[in-house]
């Protein structure tokens, strides 16, 4: 992969980034709304119970982590449609 697809990669998987994490946010605060019926937390108020706080944090955690590995996948299927070539996530070996 050249110089000039790193950048346009770079641009483009931020862009990406950036909208999956807004609507993350927006749907792991609606499902908590949802479930419990109240506002999300926050959870370094001390005035939230460590409860809730340790809850909340895990329901993020999950939201962010399953949103990252489909939206990684939507966006390297695109670039291989687009460009033809694979896109740098397959080049990135990152068993643990």
């Amino acid at each position: 992969m050249d110089m000039s697809q790193k950048i346009v990669w770079n641009g483009y998987s931020t862009l990406v980034g950036a909208v999956a994490a807004l609507v993350t946010k927006k749907a792991v605060d609606g499902a908590w709304t949802f479930v419990t019926g109240e506002e999300p937390p926050e959870p370094n108020d001390p005035a939230t119970p460590t409860s809730h706080a340790a809850i909340w944090v895990l329901a993020m955690a999950l939201g962010v982590g399953l949103s990252q590995v489909l939206i990684n996948r939507f966006a390297a299927r695109r670039w291989e449609a687009f460009t033809g070539s694979a896109s740098p996530l397959r080049h990135v070996n990152m068993r643990f």
